[in-house]
């Protein structure tokens, strides 16, 4: 396969209604600089779904607001309007490929979160950058799998049973799952933070904007393979990884308390994706 069939398959979900119409209103307020908490609570509280599903995540023990957000005006308040700003544009992507339409989705979901949970933890004790976007970030990171897997299952599931996973998404699909998931944020107007993370997120050293960003979600997702080995967690602990947790300081014991507050909201995690 090449390239150009990926992208093609990807500027073709714009004709399907696999994109929710809502995902392109969600986008233009968060770009814009001058929408308020009133514009995001109108967009959200007219989808009951999509207001329902950012109300489970804001009350995660892992927020510290469990069972206290009643509302979405109570969220944005509690949580802050870039938190929630967040929350709908990643519960809205998850709508274009639902967790409930195959069990490998469901997991491949759930690891997006698991990693957005530690990316946000970990953002909260690097000071070079702000927390505010890790929890998207981190959450979107592996669309391209999803794409992978929507467009070849039996190949894609494959390649995850592969050490070189990398190279043989490339020999099959012509991409690597990070490219992919790049031109994907690109085709939907997602903000460009999103698209250096996605794109680099294997290799944040070749990250020449959002560094902090994207090694925050790298590291994230690289200390999981420790914290909650998986098949689906694709990240490997190498060098790059060394470097940038003396770059931050990180010390065992920091990177154990993160731990602590990723496996207390882990139960939610799963409730979240396998719940009847």
């Amino acid at each position: 396969m090449e390239p150009h069939g990926v992208k093609g398959f990807i500027k073709g979900l714009k004709d399907l209604p696999t994109i929710p119409a809502l995902l392109g209103k969600i986008i233009s307020v968060v770009s814009d600089e001058d929408s308020s908490a009133q514009d995001l609570y109108k967009l959200i509280s007219h989808d009951q779904a999509l207001a329902e599903r950012v109300l489970r995540v804001a009350n995660s023990t892992f927020f510290g607001h469990s069972g206290e957000v009643k509302d979405i005006r109570q969220a944005i308040m509690f949580l802050g309007f870039n938190k929630i700003k967040s929350m709908a544009v990643g519960m809205t992507v998850m709508d274009a490929f639902p967790a409930h339409s195959s069990f490998n989705i469901k997991n491949l979901w759930s690891h997006g979160y698991e990693v957005a949970l530690f990316a946000e933890a970990l953002s909260e004790v690097i000071c070079m950058t702000c927390p505010r976007e890790c929890f998207l970030l981190g959450l979107l990171h592996d669309i391209g799998r999803i794409i992978f897997y929507k467009i070849n299952p039996g190949g894609f599931l494959e390649i995850e049973a592969a050490n070189d996973r990398l190279e043989k998404e490339k020999e099959l699909f012509g991409c690597t799952h990070a490219e992919a998931g790049a031109w994907f944020a690109m085709e939907n107007g997602l903000p460009s933070e999103i698209i250096s993370t996605i794109q680099f997120h294997h290799q944040p050293s070749l990250a020449t904007e959002y560094k902090d960003s994207v090694s925050i979600v790298s590291l994230a997702e690289a200390l999981l393979s420790m914290f909650s080995p998986k098949r689906e967690n694709d990240g490997i602990w190498n060098k790059e990884h060394e470097v940038l947790s003396l770059e931050y300081s990180l010390t065992d014991d920091t990177i154990l308390l993160v731990g602590a507050k990723f496996f207390a909201a882990k139960p939610e995690i799963e409730q979240f994706f396998h719940s009847p």
